[in-house]
């Protein structure tokens, strides 16, 4: 037994190390796989399909059991009711200013002009906003999950029993997260089959091929490109996912030298060797933050013992529906990319002005693939598109989110918030923790 013991280790070290290798070679394989047979190429992306759509309807199950026993924790004690209180603020203000960086960023990278010459409709827009969230709130699991946790943990603080089950079901999913980096080849593999697939897969989403808009040819960084083209249209959709990419790494590693100035006992080194090979695969090639949730709990518990388990349950938690900053970064960087694609030239002062619908939405989005369709609608009703293309801005919009800037905006929601856990660790030691003894609480 213990050899076994000693062996599944040995496996598990090797693989980890491999990961990044692993993550390549399964990439390259989806896509000559993709290349030599449409037929298997389009059961292994359906099949892909509805695995992550199966998974939606069990990430609320999940959220329900991290959240539930570490919020009767909180209930227990006004201090660690203000701490909860003290994360869902922090989350938000983070949330504005990473959404200031998307702004400045999509601005200077598609050179776009400071100040509008047209008016937009923000009343119409907010109004729109607000009863999309109304609703979402209303009918969505994941929002459902978080008030069955708020109930049981009332619960719980009555009934022993029930607390001690509760933390035992954490404790579990804790334990099983080490085992969600395996599935990490199955998705990149699917990845290779979409990107191989990429110019079809364009061409139906938004209508390439008889479509009556003209596109604009612009120039991002110096390489000039014409959507007009089938090929150009994937070199435009390639370059706007690499700008998502820039942007949400920017925005991650300004943060990063924050924890690192915060927090003495995080370093670079560790986050990337035992954290960010492990995860970003899996979340890059899945594109839902929930998937990875087991696993950021995980990582937190091994290698930064020093997070106390109501911070990590709690931000963990939490963190997987309201730690958006990589969507909201796409959000932007698409608006400008769509806004060329179309010869609109969106402002600074527009972009601000569509933060506060932005902000709104971001309360209401599921953490699964295609997420931001929820933002199409509204923003093309605050933003100046003008009426004879709008169903065009509309389609590029929704088509062009597909695949790579999916990816690179869910792998930055998720590892955003394993560094949030961080910084709101010092803050929970220095503000909240009091004279509470260490341990497992």
């Amino acid at each position: 037994m213990i050899k076994s013991l000693g062996l599944w280790h040995t496996i598990k070290a090797k693989a980890s190390i491999l990961q990044p290798i692993i993550a390549i070679l399964a990439l390259g394989g989806g896509v000559l796989v993709g290349a030599a047979s449409d037929r298997l190429s389009e059961i292994v992306s359906s099949s892909a399909s509805a695995l992550i759509d199966g998974y939606s309807y069990g990430a609320p199950a999940i959220i329900f059991v991290v959240l539930a026993p570490v919020l009767a924790r909180i209930f227990s004690t006004r201090q660690k009711g203000r701490f909860g209180l003290y994360v869902v603020g922090w989350l938000a203000v983070i949330k504005l200013l990473a959404m200031l960086w998307a702004i400045i960023f999509t601005v200077a990278i598609f050179g776009l002009p400071i100040f509008s010459e047209h008016s937009v409709s923000l009343w119409g827009a907010l109004v729109q906003t607000i009863e999309s969230v109304l609703l979402t709130l209303t009918v969505s699991h994941y929002f459902w999950a978080i008030y069955a946790s708020i109930a049981i943990g009332l619960v719980a603080l009555k009934v022993k029993a029930l607390a001690n089950t509760l933390e035992k079901g954490v404790s579990s999913l804790e334990h099983a997260g080490q085992y969600f980096q395996f599935l990490m080849p199955a998705f990149m593999f699917t990845v290779g089959v979409y990107v191989q697939a990429l110019p079809q897969n364009l061409g139906k989403q938004i209508g390439l091929e008889g479509t009556l808009h003209s596109f604009h040819t612009f120039t991002i960084l110096g390489l000039h490109l014409d959507p007009n083209t089938p090929t150009g249209m994937v070199m435009t959709y390639t370059m706007g996912a690499l700008a998502v990419a820039v942007g949400a790494f920017g925005w991650h590693f300004a943060i990063l030298a924050l924890a690192k100035y915060r927090e003495t006992r995080f370093s670079f080194g560790g986050y990337f060797k035992h954290y960010w090979v492990k995860a970003y695969p899996l979340l890059w090639s899945t594109s839902s933050e929930s998937l990875a949730t087991p696993l950021n709990l995980y990582i937190l518990k091994k290698h930064a013992a020093w997070v106390r388990p109501t911070v990590r349950r709690l931000v963990a938690g939490t963190g997987s529906v309201l730690s958006t900053d990589g969507t909201l970064i796409c959000v932007f960087v698409l608006l400008g990319l769509v806004g060329r694609i179309l010869g609109i030239h969106f402002s600074l002062f527009e972009l601000l002005l569509a933060v506060p619908v932005a902000f709104l939405i971001s309360y209401g989005i599921p953490g699964i693939p295609g997420e931001l369709l929820l933002f199409a609608g509204p923003l093309a009703m605050i933003l100046p598109v003008p009426p004879e293309l709008a169903a065009g801005f509309l389609a590029l919009y929704l088509g062009l989110q597909v695949g790579l800037p999916d990816s690179f905006r869910t792998g930055a929601n998720t590892t955003n918030n394993y560094v949030y856990c961080i910084l709101l660790s010092r803050v929970y030691e220095e503000r909240f923790q009091g004279e509470e003894p260490r341990g497992e609480e």
